[in-house]
Parts: structure tokens; sequence; C-alpha cells
């Protein structure tokens, strides 16, 4: 039961990413906040009695006296999980110590061990560009500083900033793909999969994984009445108990495998060698996904993009290299209840927004939606 309610958390991860990914590239996350920041001279004091809260680190990564040697603007960037400080070069990424769902990070060891997570998993599609971890300290005088120089208060994530024009996400809206590039990556990400271990999971317990997940979609639609979110769900889950074995031979064939797990345009840069950021570090077992469930979720983001180019790009490389050629309607399912669990997380979004913006999101649910019911009408294919 563990591995299905983690999978059924899975929706809760992405609603609150990755650790939701470091916009590296400048780029503004959801309801983030970004502030430009010139140097200033002040001293971030604790008081010796009180240990520094999030405010008081904030304030201190905010400027740009926090960082040695450098002189300039900080760009700051809050996630729901964490604080991002964009240097001119780098990006320093301070998680929150809170609790949502399966995560607490209200303890700074459990933070120390998933940036440490952090930085390992991202360097199988990022190498380099996750430079390590970084302590923030207090010094003798009780003055927060970068580096070891005394009592550990909290840990960063340190990156290499990417170019913002090279960001996948970023060429898609300026209407500009390098082709060339995103087959370097399509490439990158079907030699990941194709050298992956398999994960032992037989055909039943992939199945329910999979019931679970759209149950769950369902159960969170329901309440706002958007047009034709129950017999998707329903066609779902008929897809699945009508073609048991579509399902099965993935995980007889070994293509279940430990994914990246938010593989989303916005985490991919299109430079030579291309480099794959932000994955889902927190939690194993939702990592646990078919390769072409992932590569599903990366194209149906890109659909609703209007960049069905991307998906062409990723499948056909994608075939070519491993030699694995899903079924259409495989790919549709995956597609369709991707598409589903992300209209579920933007009704999530109306606990966390202004009431003003609740149409916003329920317009995008409803897109998704139309999105997961083209998708359907490949399922008989």
């Amino acid at each position: 039961m563990e591995i299905i309610y983690l999978l059924f958390a899975l929706t809760v991860a992405i609603r609150y990413p990755r650790p939701g990914g470091l916009p590296l590239h400048g780029g503004q996350r959801r309801r983030g906040s970004s502030i430009d920041r010139n140097s200033q001279k002040a001293e971030f004091m604790v008081r010796q009695q009180d240990p520094p809260g999030i405010d008081d680190k904030v304030a201190f990564l905010a400027s740009a006296d926090a960082y040695p040697g450098y002189v300039g603007p900080v760009r700051v960037i809050e996630t729901h999980l964490s604080w991002v400080f964009l240097t001119r070069n780098r990006a320093y990424k301070l998680k929150k110590p809170v609790e949502r769902g399966l995560l607490d990070f209200t303890n700074i060891d459990v933070r120390y061990r998933n940036c440490r997570e952090e930085v390992r998993l991202n360097r199988r599609l990022a190498g380099d560009t996750y430079i390590g971890i970084e302590p923030i300290s207090l010094d003798s005088r009780g003055r927060l500083q970068l580096g070891n120089g005394g009592k550990v208060v909290d840990w960063l994530v340190v990156m290499h900033r990417l170019p913002e024009a090279d960001m996948l996400s970023n060429q898609i809206e300026a209407g500009r793909i390098n082709e060339v590039a995103l087959e370097r990556a399509a490439s990158t990400l079907a030699r990941f999969y194709a050298t992956a271990e398999a994960v032992d999971l037989d055909e039943n317990r992939y199945l329910q994984l999979l019931t679970g997940v759209i149950e769950e979609n369902r159960r969170s639609l329901a309440p706002f009445a958007l047009a034709g979110c129950q017999e998707l769900c329903q066609r779902q889950l008929e897809l699945m108990a009508l073609q048991p074995s579509l399902f099965g031979d993935r995980a007889r064939a070994g293509m279940i495998i430990e994914v990246h797990g938010d593989l989303r345009p916005q985490h991919i840069c299109l430079t030579d060698p291309p480099v794959i950021i932000d994955c889902l570090e927190f939690s194993r077992s939702l990592r646990i996904q078919d390769r072409v469930d992932e590569l599903s979720f990366l194209a149906m983001e890109c659909d609703m993009l209007a960049a069905p180019r991307v998906g062409e790009i990723l499948f056909n490389t994608y075939r070519a290299i491993t030699g694995d050629r899903p079924p259409i309607a495989l790919v549709a399912f995956y597609k369709s209840y991707r598409a589903c669990t992300r209209a579920k997380l933007c009704v999530w979004h109306l606990e966390d927004v202004a009431k003003n913006r609740h149409s916003h999101w329920l317009q995008k649910a409803a897109n998704y939606l139309v999105l997961a019911r083209r998708y359907a009408e490949d399922f008989d294919r």
C-alpha cells in the first residue's frame, strides 16, 4: 500500500514541485515573486538567543553582500517549497522549512540530506551544472555567512545558471525551436532510459498504481463540474480493464524504471551537450514510471504550448535509439492520463491564489481536459 500511496502523492509532488524546479535561466516560477536588489552594505545579525528564521536567511541571501566578491543584482524567486537566489552566473536554492503532504523539511538534517540527493540525482542528466551544496552558518558575532565558518544553520543547492535563450520552454514561446539541439536532448533521454535498471513490478501491481492515480484525479476534479472529466477518467479505466496486457507487457519487458520525474520543457536546456535539470528528488517511489509515460508527459506539455513538433522529434529519436515502439493506444493513454493529472493540479492552485485568479486556473484545467479528450480518441488504435 505504501507504493500505491506514494504514487497517489505524485500529484502532490508536482503541485509543490520540485521542488519545482530551479529557474536557472532567470524565468519566474508559478506564483513566485522576483526582486532585483542591488548590493547594499548591511550586516545580517541574528540575536544570539534566537536561531535565524527563514526571513533572516532570505534577507541575507537577497543581498549581493552575501556572496564574497560579487557585485551586482540578486534576483529572488519564491516557489512553494523553496527560495531561489540568482546572481549573474549562479543559482542558490534554499528549501523552506515546511511540511506538506509527504514532505517534511522542518528539520535541518532532512534538508541537508535532500540537498545532497538533489545534486546526486540531477547530475545524471545535468552533469556539472549542479556544483554541489553549501552551508549557511553563523560567525562568532552572530552574523549569517556562506560557508563553514561557524555553526551551520541551513544548506543551499548551488548551480551554474543556464542560458535563457536555450531553454526549450522559451524557444517554444519564441516560435524558434532548434531542432538539431532538440534531437540531441532526445538522444540523451533515450540513452538514459535504455541504460536504466528495470524495476521489478508485475502487471497487477502496475495496473493498481495507475488506477489509484486516475481515481484520485476523478475525485479531485468532480466538485468543479468541468466538462467531460468523469467520462474521461472512466474511459481510461475501461482501457486498462479491456487491455491489461497493454500495460503488463511494459512491466514484463523491463520498461518500468527510475526516471527524471518532472520532465517539462522548463527543465530542458538545448545547449551542446543538453542539460536536463530539476528532477523529482525527494521520493524514489515517485520516480518509478514507464519510460514512455515520462516521454508522453513531456510531449503532452509541449502540445499544450502548441508545439506538437517537439513530441514528434522526441518519439522518433527514442524509437530509433531504443528500438522500443510503444503502441499508439498506450502513448495516447499516458498523454490523456497526464493531462488529467495536470488539470487536477490546476484546481488545487485555487487553494493558493486570490479569488480573482480562480478563473485563470479553472480555464487552464479545462484546457488540459480538452487535450486529454483529444488523446482519448486514439484509445482504440
